[in-house]
């Protein structure tokens, strides 16, 4: 009778320190592995990111393989022709064209350049997460070690020898069991620690190198670029000296003209209803800003009735034209939404539209280039392009356009203080 108690007793006692041991380890465990969950999920949806970004890019770079593709044949159109006066009409056609191709390069490449920022942005992020994680968990290899030298240099094996019964000994198995997976845990997060580290600073290095190269393309296609440009100007100052190709330009001028304010008037109606609904927000600023230098007020040619410069026959000015020397900085007017930033090689060559809300809208035309893109929310005083003279012009000059409700109207009536001459 005596010993039924201390039987029941001596049982009791290895079940709760067996519960104590596993308790221990499973703290020591949750203690290495909890702090890393969060940072795992924030790490797989950034990996999301980065892939879309990644796929951007190679999308992007499929499509300036095919405008590649395009300006060689055009090239060899060119090349067949060159020699041919009799189609100096259709050599300018060829250019125009090629320039459009040149043109898609630069939107692709700046994309590119764009998206291989952001994709640096998500890779440095992603950098300093992954070194603040392999810091991590190099503390806790450094804790581990200093509580391993703190309780001397005792071997798992001594730990199992000094078990004084069969249950003892489970017992201290379960817990030397459970100390050598920790271990391991520790050693095994701080390699992979490490390796994320290494792996994301190679990326990250891989994506600059990529964006400098695509800085490097760009100014080597902002070069030909320029280059043709200026073979087309020489072409078109040519053909105005003829008077059936004068005709042709002309013609085709109004009809480009009249297809873009047909888009005009479309995309305007769609970003009415947009801004309306504030699925677009901007602000338009205060009065209306001056798009050029105060010291560039000269006009060339008048809104309304007009002579044509290349033709000389009677016609009507959409816009004002105002001389400024090439590469000078055109500006917003008011904020606003890009409505369209393109190349229209018989009217307006390099050109962006600016919507302002309430059916406003101001067009900017001949840029030697465009520093804005489609959709784009612009501040009022923002580079938009620089002056040039591609597109239907005979000299460096911006060509100015307001439309209210999709009615021209002459574009002097926002500077009441500038003294245009």
């Amino acid at each position: 009778m005596k010993q039924q108690p201390q039987t029941k007793k001596k049982s009791a006692r290895p079940d709760w320190r067996r519960i104590v041991t596993v308790l221990l380890a499973l703290v020591m465990v949750l203690a290495l592995v909890l702090p890393l969950l969060g940072s795992a999920f924030t790490l797989m949806a950034r990996a999301a990111s980065q892939s879309e970004l990644q796929s951007q890019i190679s999308g992007l770079k499929g499509d300036a393989a095919d405008t590649k593709a395009r300006k060689k044949e055009l090239q060899d159109q060119l090349k067949a022709i060159e020699n041919d006066k009799a189609k100096a009409l259709e050599r300018k056609q060829i250019l125009d064209q090629q320039l459009a191709a040149i043109d898609a390069q630069v939107a692709n490449t700046q994309s590119q350049i764009d998206t291989y920022v952001s994709l640096i942005a998500e890779q440095e992020v992603a950098l300093a997460d992954a070194q603040a994680k392999e810091a991590a968990a190099y503390e806790r290899f450094c804790q581990r070690a200093r509580a391993m030298e703190e309780a001397g240099t005792v071997s798992y094996w001594s730990v199992l020898f000094e078990a004084k019964d069969y249950t003892d000994l489970l017992d201290r198995l379960a817990l030397v069991d459970e100390i050598m997976e920790y271990d391991n845990t520790v050693v095994d997060t701080l390699a992979a620690a490490r390796q994320e580290v290494e792996e994301t600073l190679a990326g990250l290095n891989e994506s600059k190198a990529a964006l400098d190269e695509q800085k490097a393309e760009l100014d080597a296609q902002r070069a030909e670029q320029a280059s043709k440009v200026k073979e087309a100007q020489a072409l078109f100052d040519e053909l105005k000296g003829q008077a059936a190709a004068a005709e042709a330009l002309v013609a085709a001028e109004e009809a480009e003209e009249k297809k873009i304010n047909n888009q005009i008037a479309q995309k305007q109606k769609e970003l009415d209803r947009l801004i309306a609904s504030q699925q677009i927000t901007f602000t338009t600023g205060s009065g209306y800003h001056y798009p050029l230098p105060s010291s560039n007020t000269h006009i060339t040619s008048y809104f309304g009735p007009r002579t044509h410069p290349i033709t000389g026959k009677y016609n009507n000015h959409t816009g004002i034209d105002i001389a400024a020397p090439g590469g000078t900085t055109i500006t917003a007017v008011q904020g606003g939404v890009v409505t369209i930033s393109a190349y229209a090689p018989s009217s307006y060559g390099n050109y962006v539209v600016v919507s302002h809300g309430n059916g406003m809208t101001t067009l900017y035309a001949h840029m030697s280039s465009r520093a804005v893109s489609e959709g784009q929310v612009v501040s009022q005083g923002q580079t938009l392009g620089y002056v040039g003279m591609t597109g239907s012009a005979t000299g460096n000059h911006l060509h100015l356009e307001l439309r209210i409700n999709g009615v021209r109207q002459d574009p002097r009536s926002m500077f009441p203080g500038v003294n245009f001459y």
